[in-house]
């Protein structure tokens, strides 16, 4: 792929944190996630948000500068059409790729700070029948973000604290016309307030994700679905080698 797109995955991979604090964290999330996901296997219901409908996350572990591999797979993400309010993009094309942007919308929209934020991104992403159980997930996910920035459980956020979802790498599994099974490797940047450190996490989560014509003129919505039916790619770097062992499509930037 061109020099431009290898270099934006080089400095990724530069960013990538590995001091001691942000491994612990990354455990404590893996531990959380994994956990979640193995309960909800024995639940007729599903997929938590938190967990990103069955997500696993691990430490990043960037090969050093020398090993960088290019992707060799890559793909654009299509821009939403239209917005609910100021934090929800919605209306993706009948493709792959629009299933993809739907996903990655929806974990950056879930996974959030203020449970209002995050319980709404539910009410807009999720199918009617799996809203009620899929926000209370959504509250419990924040919950979890506060207690890992050390943040009060409840209240607005202090000024500054953020939660942003970058996806690095997306694949999918074509159902039927349909559905798609949809994987979306991210990072995801934490900060607790103005002058508070930087936290990341990487994780790899997959959605159920099936067309609705009738919705917002036809759009993609969340189907919360057994983790065991779906797949569970492993979260990886884009520039390792791990990424492309994986199948996972790097993400052209500019849509």
């Amino acid at each position: 792929m061109s020099t431009d797109l290898d270099q934006l995955a080089r400095q990724r991979m530069r960013r990538a944190r590995t001091v001691g604090a942000l491994l612990a964290v990354l455990v404590a999330a893996s531990a959380f996630i994994l956990l979640r996901g193995n309960r909800q296997e024995s639940e007729p219901a599903v997929p938590r948000p938190s967990a990103s409908l069955t997500a696993s996350a691990t430490p990043a572990t960037p090969a050093p500068a020398s090993g960088y591999v290019a992707p060799a797979r890559w793909t654009a993400l299509p821009e939403a059409r239209d917005r609910i309010g100021r934090d929800y993009p919605v209306g993706w094309p009948r493709t792959p790729q629009g299933a993809a942007a739907a996903a990655a919308a929806m974990f950056a929209s879930v996974w959030n700070l203020d449970v209002s934020r995050a319980t709404g991104a539910v009410d807009v992403y999720f199918g009617d029948g799996d809203q009620a159980a899929s926000r209370r997930d959504a509250a419990a996910s924040t919950a979890w973000l506060r207690e890992l920035l050390a943040l009060p459980r409840d209240g607005a956020p202090p000024p500054g604290a953020t939660v942003a979802v970058q996806p690095l790498g997306v694949q999918w599994r074509i159902v039927d016309a349909d559905n798609l099974f949809v994987s979306v490797a991210m990072r995801i940047d934490m900060i607790a307030g103005t002058a508070a450190p930087l936290q990341t996490l990487t994780v790899a989560s997959t959605g159920h994700l099936r067309w609705q014509p009738g919705l917002r003129g036809g759009d993609w919505v969340v189907l919360r679905t057994p983790s065991a039916r779906m797949p569970r790619p492993a979260f990886a770097e884009p520039g390792s080698a791990a990424f492309n062992r994986g199948r996972w499509r790097a993400i052209r930037p500019g849509g």
